[in-house]
């Protein structure tokens, strides 16, 4: 499908004046937090569930900070280790794009920049960023935003959804400094998710129609990996930020449309066994590299490679237990996750995770719901 022609010779003036001043983002951000100001006291919780099982058991900012912000290493052809990360550089390009994108924008080209990153114009792979902007940022972004503010005002945390926005602009700036390495020209990937899209899925999850719709039609939750931190050398190792939603097929909802995304896109079944517990399984695609783009004026950009990949699952109400996955990503061609309480109740019970890549190498840990994050061990291949 060929891209839909959108001529801007100049930006357009609502997404200009939104783009000019990313204090309007801060804007934006209490203007999420508001809305919550007429129910605080109803304590409904959408997403956050206190399980004492499964990834549910797992969840917590931690958590949520080294699976988002570290995420987009299950891609990226270099090991995550502390000293692979450019961190004075790529923050501090990752920061001027975000405070002065205009200029980054005009140099990319607005036209360009409207039709790969903000409106759905085409199918094209190379064209076509919008939709992990939209998926990612917006949906699994807003949702994660919704869940830790839940996380933090369940064990009565002070300004509970100020943190969760916090939290969340955090993890996505690691992630956005992951992605830079020492890439010292101009950043556009950062814009729209940072400016544009995230800041979207905090208006969109603040309001309870939108939160109770991706919760209970959709069934959404957060299925992300077990994290663990590895010491020699020290590293993040097992991230992956992920999704999962399911649409029931019937009333008693024992037959369900699976689709789980993250670095990847799967659909499939997702079969009830009984009243708690599911086994979905499903197919589809994985991100295994990036592809650069032309650069313009300076600014480069990138699209993603993708493969084969299926995965089975385990799941006890809606918080994983149990996955088992195959893709063609040579950093995570097989991925296992037991997570904790899927053989006992005890607090003291550990989940397991192995990944094994493409050439051998090896990454095992575990995890433990009184640790905020596992620990993990690395073997490359010899």
């Amino acid at each position: 499908m060929t891209a839909l022609n959108v001529s801007f010779s100049h930006p357009p003036p609502a997404l200009k004046i939104f783009l000019f001043c990313p204090r309007s983002v801060i804007f934006l951000f209490f203007l999420a937090v508001s809305s919550y100001a007429l129910h605080a006291q109803e304590k409904q919780y959408y997403f956050f569930h206190p399980y004492t099982y499964g990834s549910d058991a797992l969840y917590n900012p931690v958590s949520l900070l080294t699976d988002g912000g570290f995420d987009s290493y299950q891609i990226l052809d270099r090991q995550p280790t502390w000293n692979n990360i450019e961190w004075n550089i790529a923050a501090t390009n990752v920061w001027r794009s975000l405070i002065s994108p205009l200029p980054v924008i005009s140099a990319f080209g607005w036209k360009r920049f409207i039709r790969q990153e903000i409106i759905p114009s085409s199918f094209n792979i190379n064209d076509a960023q919008y939709a992990p902007n939209i998926a990612l940022h917006t949906i699994g972004g807003g949702m994660e935003y919704r869940k830790i503010s839940e996380w933090y005002d369940y064990y009565d945390v002070p300004l509970p959804y100020i943190c969760g926005i916090a939290t969340c602009v955090a993890y996505e700036f690691i992630n956005e400094v992951v992605e830079n390495g020492p890439q010292t020209s101009p950043n556009e990937d950062c814009i729209p998710d940072v400016l544009i899209f995230q800041p979207l899925g905090f208006i969109l999850f603040s309001f309870d129609g939108a939160a109770e719709f991706f919760s209970s039609t959709l069934q959404m939750n957060d299925w992300s990996e077990q994290t663990g931190l590895s010491f020699a050398p020290f590293a993040v190792r097992n991230a992956g930020q992920n999704f999962v939603m399911k649409l029931a097929l019937n009333r008693n909802r024992s037959t369900n449309i699976f689709f789980h995304f993250g670095e990847f896109a799967l659909l499939g079944l997702s079969l009830k066994t009984n009243s708690e517990y599911a086994v979905s399984f499903g197919g589809g695609f994985a991100s295994t590299g990036v592809k650069d783009l032309p650069t313009i004026n300076g600014v480069p950009s990138n699209t993603v490679i993708s493969g084969p990949m299926a995965g089975i699952y385990y799941d006890r109400n809606n918080s994983l237990l149990a996955s088992v996955v195959y893709s063609a990503n040579q950093n995570t061609r097989f991925r296992m996750n037991l997570f904790p309480g899927l053989l006992s109740s005890s607090e003291y019970c550990p989940g397991i995770f192995l990944t094994i890549s493409g050439n051998g190498s090896t990454t095992a840990g575990l995890t433990m719901r009184i640790l905020p994050v596992g620990l993990s061990f690395f073997s490359p291949h010899k």
